[in-house]
């Protein structure tokens, strides 16, 4: 895995933003500490980091070259149909020079074009030099598993795995990008292709964007989209058993494509049922003895998953691993991953993956996690929920009433929550609401200022779930629902929360349940066969009797959970309070100073739950007090 940087300028040789270029990969050289380089033809400049996973000689260095030297290649990714594209291309008289998937990827790219693009199946951003055609284009993986940003003014085109070697390519001092503060007042992260950079924009997930090298024309078009799946109309058309077996089938088949690497490869083990399926197909195709690595925490109140995590590491004979995280030593983790993520991320998982990616990068490069498992298989409590929403529609009104005569604690306010998004006016915000723990009757967005609130009042937070509603029309709900959280919480929180917060330690991260065959497959079944009268994930625990103990496919689940919230209360609250005053100091205009000390009060009383809102502040006013490129 690595990191990618590069540059057309508008008026002028790229050689002369060469110094620029070498800082950006610096400043990235995290994720590719093992080698780098450059490459300059006319007005274009490339830049690489390098992780070394398959083929680790210089053969395979970037930027790779084609032999006519007229295909130039920067790329940061796995293919893990490499081997069988590179056959392919041997048919056609291809000549290759080194072992890995970098080179089959060019090589692709020379023999089939764009097409090459929806034969690939793995996790990546590259950015090929068309020399023959004069245009450089830009691709990225189909679920967003790897980051790539670009960025297009007056001078030149930027384009980098991350936010900060733009900001230093370009040397602009960016302004803040408001029109985002809505959708992350409710879920912590910037959606679609918007950042927090007014003017850098995400290119998406299964997109590719070709910029013409003669009038900087940029043409932005999808490889690959949910819709182009062959979606079975209805449950009766499949069959049940044999559902089951092709999902045990493809899954195997994807963990040992996802095994395959020049380098020792282990696996995050949580103890779910996810990353227990990973870890006993792992164990049985993998030559050698699978390391596993589970995380604990301080202030779980004895709730945890490192006893399942042990059973499984036991049953299947892994070197396990264990960490436990105190809060008492997290300030400096908390500051340093907003500066990985570029952003005020609010997923605090992101805190035990980047110290389980330390403690892993002492003797292995490349990690296996469950991550797409609840999106596919309907692993979350909203599936069973809207798989019965006529039901609730009709049960709202009693339950909202009875609601009402019990006592208004942590467990009132919850149902309330729910209670508000279920009489959603609309698809696009129910399912917006069923993914957050904000009220919107409770706005959020009551953590800034007056002036602020009024400038946003007609930016609709739930922009991104109102596309994917149109997009889906023709689905149940049920089915909208899960082709949304592909579109919007894998890319925008999970997949970006795995690579920022695993690469900052150096650690290659792959995801077998995304893979394109096993994706595809379980996207195109009706909704019905995932969720089976309301059980949630039933044809993946179907899929893994006998693979997966029974206990812990149909025990309780104890869920992953870090205490970000009681972490506020003790040993964070101090690096609260200490932005808090910074941001009351700057007088920017931004917050409601009171409103949130009124909040933080309250919370750490135990008047209300406020944890969510709070972290998210935290980790806005890291970011806006470090001023990284923003105003």
């Amino acid at each position: 895995m690595c990191g990618i940087a590069g540059f057309i300028t508008k008026y002028k040789e790229a050689s002369e933003l060469s110094n620029n270029l070498e800082k950006a990969l610096d400043d990235i050289n995290y994720r590719g500490p093992d080698d780098k380089g450059t490459y300059y033809f006319g007005n274009v400049g490339l830049g690489h980091v390098r992780l070394s996973i398959i083929d680790l000689t210089r053969s395979a260095s970037q930027p790779m070259l084609d032999n006519s030297k007229k295909y130039i290649i920067i790329y940061n990714g796995e293919l893990y149909n490499y081997q069988i594209l590179r056959e392919k291309l041997y048919d056609l008289g291809v000549t290759f020079k080194s072992n890995s998937d970098t080179e089959v990827v060019l090589e692709s790219y020379k023999a089939w074009g764009n097409d090459a693009f929806r034969m690939f199946n793995g996790m990546f951003s590259f950015a090929i030099l068309d020399k023959e055609s004069n245009t450089l284009v830009i691709v990225r993986d189909r679920f967003g598993i790897k980051p790539l940003h670009i960025y297009n003014d007056e001078k030149a085109i930027y384009f980098s795995s991350e936010i900060k070697s733009i900001l230093c390519l370009s040397e602009k001092e960016f302004e803040l990008n408001k029109k985002v503060l809505p959708e992350w007042s409710y879920y912590g992260s910037a959606l679609g292709n918007r950042t927090f950079y007014d003017g850098i924009d995400k290119i998406l997930p299964g997109q590719f964007v070709e910029i013409s090298l003669n009038d900087f024309q940029v043409a932005t078009s999808s490889y690959w989209r949910p819709e182009d799946v062959n979606f079975v109309s209805d449950k009766s058309h499949v069959s049940e058993e044999n559902v089951i077996s092709n999902v045990r089938s493809l899954l195997e088949k994807s963990v040992k494509s996802q095994l395959v690497a020049d380098v020792p490869v282990g696996i995050f083990l949580s103890g779910g049922i996810d990353s227990s399926a990973i870890t006993a197909f792992a164990s049985k195709l993998s030559k050698k003895r699978i390391k596993t690595f589970s995380v604990g925490f301080d202030f779980d109140k004895g709730i945890n998953e490192l006893p399942k995590a042990r059973q499984i590491a036991k049953k299947f004979g892994t070197e396990h691993h264990e960490l436990v995280i105190s809060g008492y030593e997290l300030g400096d983790v908390v500051q340093s991953l907003v500066m990985h993520h570029d952003s005020p991320f609010s997923d605090a998982a992101n805190i035990p993956l980047m110290l389980l990616g330390r403690e892993v990068n002492k003797n292995i490069k490349v990690v296996l996690q469950g991550d797409g498992g609840d999106e596919l298989f309907a692993g979350y409590k909203r599936y069973q929920t809207l798989s019965r929403l006529k039901w609730w529609k009709m049960a709202l009104p009693f339950i909202k009433l009875s609601n009402r005569f019990t006592p208004k604690n942590k467990g009132y306010f919850a149902r309330e929550r729910y209670l508000n998004a279920l009489s959603s006016p609309s698809d696009a915000e129910l399912m917006g609401l069923l993914l957050t723990a904000e009220d919107r009757r409770c706005d959020p967005m009551r953590v800034f200022s007056d002036e602020l609130k009024r400038e946003l009042i007609d930016i609709d937070p739930f922009l991104e779930f109102s596309k994917c509603s149109e997009r889906f029309s023709e689905h149940d709900i049920v089915q909208k629902m899960l082709l949304a959280d592909t579109q919007i919480i894998l890319p925008d929180i999970f997949l970006d929360k795995v690579d920022r917060s695993t690469m900052a330690a150096s650690i290659e991260v792959r995801v077998p349940f995304l893979d394109n065959e096993l994706s595809e497959y379980v996207l195109s079944l009706p909704s019905k066969i995932k969720v089976n009268n309301g059980s949630k994930k039933w044809l993946l625990k179907k899929a893994l009797e006998g693979v997966v103990p029974k206990d812990i496919l149909y025990g309780p689940k104890t869920g992953f959970s870090v205490p970000y919230k009681e972490w506020l209360k003790g040993p964070l609250e101090s690096l609260f309070n200490d932005n808090l005053l910074t941001m009351k100091n700057k007088n920017m205009g931004y917050l409601n100073i009171s409103e949130i000390e009124k909040l933080f009060a309250e919370h750490k009383k135990g008047v209300r739950d406020h944890g969510f809102l709070l972290w998210k502040i935290l980790n806005f006013m890291i970011w806006f007090n470090s001023k990284p490129g923003a105003a």
